[in-house]
Order: structure tokens, then C-alpha cells, then sequence
């Protein structure tokens, strides 16, 4: 019961440091600044999860690669299994490179992300196959799946807080809308170039190398989406919030006994106690909406392919158009 009381105190101290707002509360972002910080959040938002949606079009083949002397059924299960273990880590992802973001800016952290998906995802493309390096080659290929999972984690924490720091308030909805935009039209740009290799290559060479090509492609990509984010500034908030830890209060007595501040910043420990509730909902509807999503985006591909007997080109090429579709009506939604 004390331990109650003592969170409840907490949680209502936390709710009144909130104070009226004053002129100099409010930040004002140029319209230049506040394109390129979107500009550089969508495009590097659109290279994160082209890499990531790339695989699901190219998964028999990766299955094929990288457990040979395997049954087709088996090889579909260890393709998607792979897939699946990027999800244990991106919750890891989140957390620990959202913290750092707090700490260290969301720009520094958002670069890190970036190099850590185009390095992974390109070394997906040159790992060699189990014909070369044995049982290591499956292992290795789920360890880069693993950083992938951190890498997207941190991504899409950091650049939903980046965007939603700059936008203005009467259209944060909409900008934060573009970030979910760019991970469609990033899966989307993946379909469509699994499709035009299928449909040039002849199958042999796509089996055996052309199926590595848009996972070598993350690395110029990659250093393009980095450049465009090194151009932008750290949010107004967080330099704000920055400049207000280096003040150091007038009157230590006084700040040590107002009662109106609480103890610090609500932890992750404490947030968890506190809005328990709060946080279930959000995970159980973002769950329900991503099993469906993943599974019209992932699983379908290798579903037509493996068990309805279409073609490997059927997969990307149906789930374009429906990829763009959703891409367009996201942000009118937002």
C-alpha cells in the first residue's frame, strides 16, 4: 500500500510540473529547416524499411541459398523464421536507442540506425551461401537479421520522436503520417525492384546471384539517405531541453524543497508501473495491425509462390499495387 501511495504521489507530481506557457515556451521552426528534417526522417524512414521488406520477396530464394540440401517446405520455414527473429530484437532496438536519443540528440542516434541497417543489409548480399561457408552461413544470416531488428527499432522510435518534435502542432498528424508513407513506398520500391529483376533475369541467375542485387543496393542508398541527414539540425525541443539541464537553479534550497517538481524525469520503470495500461492497449492495436499488415507484405509473397503454385514473380508484383495504395491514403488519414 505505501509503494502505491508513493507512485501515485510521483505520478501526480509528474502532471503538475507542468506549468502555464509562456512566449518563450513556444518554438518557432523555420519552413526550410522544417522540410529538410522531414525530408531527411522520410527518405532515411524509406531506405530503413526497403531493406527490411526486400527479403520477404526474395525469401524462397534466400531459403534456397542458404539450406540447399533442405526440403522446399523446410527451407520456407527457415526463410521466414529468419525473418521472424528481427522482431525480437526490435523491441531491444527501441529501447536502448531511444534512450540514447534523450541523451546524446535523435540526429547522431538516426545516423547510427542508418549505418547499422545499410552495412547489415548489404552484408546479407555478399554473405556467401551454405555451399561455401557451411552451417556458419544460416548463422551469420541470422545475426545480420538480428541488427537489422535493432537497427528498425531505433529507427522508427527515433524518427517518429525527430518528426513530431519539429512539426507544428496543428500539423503534427500529418507529418508524422509521412513516416509510415515512406515505409510503405520503402517496401513498395522493394517489390518493384524484386519484380523488374524477375522479369529480366532469366531463374538460374536470379537463384543464384540476382536475387543478392537489392540487398547490395542498401549501401549507396544508404550513404545517400545519411547525407541528407547530416544536413538537418537536432530538434528545437531537444536543444531546448538541453539548454535547461545546463541552467543551474538560483536558489538550491528552494528547488530542493519545491514541491511542484518531481524527483526527475519519469523512468521506463516507473512509466511502465504508472501507465501499464495505457501502454497494453497501444501494443495489443499495433499488434493486431502489423500481423495483418506483415502478412499481406511477407507472408503473401511466399504463400502464392510455395503453396498456390503462381509464379516467384507473382508475389512482388501483386503486392505493389496495394503497397502504393495504402502509402497514398496514410497520410490523408493523418
Amino acid at each position: 500500500k505505501a509503494e502505491r501511495i508513493r507512485r501515485e504521489q510521483r505520478r501526480l507530481a509528474f502532471m503538475r510540473r507542468r506549468r502555464r506557457l509562456r512566449a518563450d515556451d513556444v518554438t518557432v521552426v523555420e519552413e526550410s529547416a522544417l522540410r529538410k528534417a522531414i525530408l531527411g526522417s522520410v527518405v532515411g524512414n524509406i531506405m530503413e524499411w526497403y531493406d527490411v521488406g526486400v527479403y520477404a520477396y526474395v525469401a524462397v530464394l534466400v531459403g534456397q541459398a542458404f539450406l540447399p540440401a533442405a526440403s522446399d517446405t523446410t527451407q520456407n520455414l527457415f526463410s521466414l523464421g529468419v525473418f521472424a527473429v528481427t522482431f525480437i530484437a526490435r523491441p531491444l532496438g527501441g529501447v536502448i536507442l531511444g534512450q540514447l536519443g534523450d541523451r546524446l540528440g535523435r540526429k547522431e542516434v538516426l545516423a547510427f540506425t542508418l549505418m547499422m541497417m545499410a552495412v547489415a543489409t548489404f552484408g546479407i548480399g555478399v554473405l556467401p551461401p551454405a555451399s561455401v561457408l557451411g552451417v556458419w552461413a544460416p548463422i551469420l544470416l541470422i545475426a545480420l537479421k538480428l541488427v537489422q531488428g535493432f537497427s528498425t527499432g531505433g529507427e522508427y522510435a527515433g524518427a517518429t520522436t525527430f518528426v513530431t518534435e519539429y512539426a507544428p502542432d496543428k500539423k503534427r498528424g500529418f507529418y508524422a503520417s509521412l513516416l509510415d508513407w515512406g515505409s510503405y513506398m520503402g517496401n513498395a520500391l522493394g517489390a518493384g525492384l524484386v519484380t523488374v529483376l524477375m522479369l529480366t533475369l532469366p531463374d538460374d541467375v536470379m537463384a543464384t546471384w540476382g536475387w543478392r542485387i537489392p540487398f547490395m543496393l542498401a549501401l549507396p542508398m544508404g550513404a545517400i539517405a545519411l547525407y541528407l541527414r547530416s544536413r538537418i539540425e537536432d530538434t528545437p525541443a531537444f536543444r531546448g531541453a538541453q539548454a535547461e539541464d545546463d541552467e543551474e537553479p538560483a536558489d538550491l534550497a528552494a528547488a530542493e524543497t519545491d514541491i511542484m517538481k518531481p524527483e526527475g524525469p519519469l523512468g521506463l520503470r516507473d512509466m511502465v508501473r504508472t501507465y501499464w495500461r495505457e501502454l497494453a492497449t497501444a501494443i495489443v492495436l499495433v499488434a493486431g495491425a502489423n500481423t495483418v499488415g506483415y502478412a499481406l507484405t511477407s507472408y503473401m509473397p511466399t504463400y502464392l509462390t510455395t503453396t498456390l503454385g503462381y509464379d516467384e514473380v507473382h508475389g512482388p508484383l501483386l503486392t505493389l499495387p496495394v503497397l502504393v495504395l495504402v502509402a497514398f491514403l496514410v497520410p490523408v488519414i493523418g
